[in-house]
């Protein structure tokens, strides 16, 4: 009996998924290294598609700073099995801040919704998991903008 419970608790922890790591956003605009602080969990813009505008680098509409390097991700607790919440999301194109849940459906997909008010009337954003090294789909091969 020890030994059935004992393995009935091991399979649900095989269900809880990871994540940390890199993630190509919707379309394959951006790459986010997500981390762990504490419990906590953090995004932060570490490549882009298109990484200049009028030959500057992509900033963020509101604060003016450069998007690549900008943490979108923010304070977001555990909330149940593969989900997180209470934290806030940085949409740099829009130049806004959302509340938002993430919830993981598989250990390769992250489902990202920001929303204003209640969670019911937002977006969801389906990102996939990416290795450190993989360059975004199309991206561009130089990273120099002219000033």
């Amino acid at each position: 009996m020890k030994t059935l419970l004992s393995m009935m608790m091991l399979s649900g922890v095989a269900f809880a998924f990871n994540p940390e790591g890199y993630w190509f956003t919707a379309n394959n605009d951006a790459k986010v290294h997500v981390t762990k602080r504490g419990d906590e969990l953090f995004g932060t813009i570490i490549d882009l598609k298109e990484k200049c505008r009028d030959g500057k680098p992509k900033v963020d509409m509101e604060t003016n700073q450069p998007t690549i390097g900008l943490e979108i991700v923010k304070n977001f607790k555990p909330d149940g099995e593969n989900r997180w919440a209470e934290g806030t999301v940085r949409d740099p194109k829009e130049g806004k801040t959302y509340s938002g849940t993430i919830e993981m459906p598989s250990d390769n997909q992250l489902n990202l919704r920001g929303y204003v008010g209640i969670e019911l009337f937002g977006r969801t954003s389906e990102w996939h998991r990416a290795t450190e090294s993989a360059q975004i789909p199309g991206s561009e091969s130089d990273t120099t903008c002219s000033k």
